[in-house]
């Protein structure tokens, strides 16, 4: 603050100096004639020993205090690299917002990953100014653009002084860089609470596991169609997070717990859970017959067309290049085929799902449940399930780490702070305005008060 005083009261006194000599001059030029005071200006002593070092040490306490007020101000231009950019778009089609790279949100980031001390969001955002580095205009559609390059600047206040500027610029374009990459870029979570597994019969947690392992896997297999030769800062792929996820499943859900579960017959409430089950299969025996009959009905309809009718169909056709051909074409017996294979997929679909629901209530009517088997039971639940989280931390953090890999091709961030060229142009138009001011000052006394 002291050095921005300073460097404004060295520019208004020679600005004053200034104003004040060619007032002098002005005025005092009508008492003398023209020859008199072109000789006035021609006599003068231009190299003045003391004009020249009074400018010397002005112009160095100003290249100091201006110094000083530039490191106060940095800026930073935020490209964005992706096809969407051009449309206004974030990565995942939403509409693109410039101000996010000034939020709260990323600002709070920005100073929780610097530990940035006594300084508020509202403090450190009001030093911060965004806009486009290009502006179009809405006057007809040659004026049309839409800017891909923002500009981000940071300008030090009373109470932000204490921070190093380009720290501070540096934080929070690496922190919007995190926000969107959370935000706008693929991400992936499982279900935040944790069941009351106490409250849930044992194969319905069976159900939950695959259910939440399977989703990992669909996340990760996707990301590997992505990006299969992506590799993590640990040294995994996409695809060798899978297989260890696909192991585990297979393993330790399906041979382990759902093993435990059958050969030992355990269950909460014996009698619910077989009701149920029961009142699962009659449902799912009511689809199976519905299928059954939709299956039976194709396969009549197929036998109703004519065997000549369905060897081969040839209709006029015309290749690209123009020549007229006889092509093969589908009939209904084709369509029907395929929906009589359907039919009969889900048939066998439903068969499988009451013969598991049979072979449970056989297994938990059958054996009478061991207390320490169900401890054993409860510990191996546990166990799996801070294993599918572990998975789950380690899928989100590839990922991430993708995106972030991805986005830095994506989102690029040039800083430009102090400019050396840019201080030698303002020390050298400062000395030149102080030696003119000195000199006109010094012209000004040699004109006489009076004719």
């Amino acid at each position: 603050m002291l050095t921005d005083i300073l460097q404004k009261l060295i520019v208004l006194i020679f600005a004053v100096l200034f104003v004040t000599s060619c007032a002098l001059i002005f005025f005092r030029f009508k008492n003398v004639n023209r020859t008199e005071g072109t000789q006035i200006f021609k006599t003068a002593e231009y190299f003045n020993a003391i004009v020249i070092l009074v400018c010397f040490v002005t112009t160095i306490m100003f290249g100091i205090f201006n110094h000083f007020e530039l490191k106060k101000s940095v800026h930073a231009i935020v490209s964005l690299n992706y096809s969407e950019a051009s449309q206004a778009l974030n990565s995942n089609g939403t509409r693109y917002n410039m101000a996010e790279i000034i939020s709260d949100e990323v600002v709070e980031r920005a100073i929780k990953k610097g530990a940035l001390s006594d300084v508020t969001v509202k403090q450190l955002k009001n030093c911060l100014v965004v806009y486009p580095c290009v502006q179009g205009g809405v006057g007809d559609e040659s004026q049309y653009h839409i800017s891909t390059e923002f500009a981000v600047e940071y300008h030090a206040s009373k109470d932000t002084l204490h921070l190093d500027s380009e720290n501070v610029i540096k934080l929070i374009t690496s922190a919007y860089k995190e926000y969107y990459i959370e935000k706008y870029t693929d991400n992936f979570s499982l279900d935040a609470e944790k069941p009351d597994f106490g409250k849930l019969e044992y194969m319905d947690i069976v159900s939950y596991f695959e259910k939440e392992t399977q989703a990992i896997l669909n996340y990760l297999y996707g990301m590997a169609g992505k990006n299969p030769s992506f590799v993590t800062e640990n040294g995994s792929t996409f695809n060798s997070i899978a297989g260890k996820v696909h192991q585990f499943k297979e393993t330790q859900i399906n041979q382990n717990l759902r093993s435990l579960i059958l050969q030992n017959g355990i269950v909460r409430t014996r009698n619910e859970y077989v009701d149920r089950l029961s009142y699962q299969n009659k449902n799912i025996d009511f689809d199976r017959q519905k299928n059954n009959a939709s299956y039976n009905l194709c396969n009549q309809a197929i036998d109703m067309y004519s065997e000549e009718m369905t060897r081969v169909v040839l209709v006029p056709t015309w290749d690209q290049a123009g020549k007229y051909y006889m092509g093969r074409t589908k009939v209904g017996v084709d369509e029907l085929s395929v929906m009589a294979t359907n039919f009969s997929n889900y048939m066998a679909s439903n068969e499988k799902e009451i013969m598991d629901n049979n072979l449970i209530m056989d297994k938990i009517s059958l054996n009478n449940q061991d207390a320490q088997i169900t401890a054993s039971a409860d510990s191996l639940v546990e166990s799996i399930y801070e294993s599918i989280k572990a998975f789950e931390k380690e899928a989100i953090t590839a990922g991430r780490e993708y995106s972030r890999h991805k986005m830095n091709q994506c989102i690029a961030v040039s800083i430009y702070g102090i400019s050396v060229m840019s201080e030698l142009k303002s020390l050298v138009m400062f000395a030149a305005f102080a030696y003119v001011t000195l000199m006109l000052y010094l012209i000004s006394k040699k004109f006489p008060k009076k004719a």
